[in-house]
């Protein structure tokens, strides 16, 4: 990983956005769970898939969660304490969106919505990392590590642990490597994939402290 990589880590802006959402679409696009959620050979399944992402990224750069990395080429979109679930003036503002990225698979999206909520109510507070992705092009160069390690810094300077649910088992030992311990699975609706609940407790916390839900 080349210091020019590790500098181009930041935060994200408004100009960020739309290639940021285009980035997410092409690094999910075989994704077992999004191939439940849009099934390959649906019809525009490219534009719904960065329609998808583009709305939980514009939430996440209203909050300073969405980071971006190599020029766009990889983007990181997290969730502070408190903020991991949109409101329900939020969920009714994004609905139209929403509606026009799933289409006739609504109902999946909002299945598997509802489990990881009903799951994540019982945890304790957190940056939640809702994805990552680098473009197919680019993987396996170092991009989500250097990329996810940023926010992980501040989590351990803040004392602050974090959350994710993976969707691809092929990411979990990077995931591990950078402190993400598994919690099982969680048990999706009928036809998805099973997702891998991880959770992070902050670097330097007392063994006694630690608030790693069981």
């Amino acid at each position: 990983m080349t210091e020019d990589v590790q500098r181009s880590v930041r935060p994200a802006t408004a100009g960020d956005a739309d290639r940021l959402a285009r980035t997410l679409a092409a690094a999910f696009v075989d994704d077992p769970v999004f191939c439940h959620l849009l099934p390959p050979g649906v019809p525009r399944r490219g534009e719904r898939l960065r329609r998808a992402f583009a709305i939980d990224g514009a939430r996440s750069l209203s909050l300073g969660g969405l980071w971006t990395a190599a020029g766009g080429n990889a983007a990181a979109v997290w969730f502070p304490p408190g903020h991991w679930r949109a409101t329900a003036r939020q969920d009714l503002a994004e609905l139209p969106a929403w509606l026009r990225a799933a289409g006739g698979r609504m109902r999946a999206f909002q299945q598997v919505r509802s489990t990881l909520y009903a799951h994540h109510r019982e945890l304790p507070p957190h940056w939640y990392l809702l994805y990552v992705g680098t473009r197919p092009e680019q993987q396996q160069q170092g991009l989500g590590r250097v990329l996810l390690q940023a926010v992980l810094d501040r989590c351990d300077a803040e004392q602050v642990p974090a959350y994710l649910e993976s969707t691809c088992e092929r990411n979990l030992p990077l995931y591990r490597r950078l402190g993400f311990v598994d919690r099982g699975a969680l048990e999706m609706p009928a036809g998805c994939p099973p997702m891998t609940p991880m959770w992070r407790d902050p670097a330097g916390l007392d063994r006694d402290d630690r608030s790693s839900p069981r």
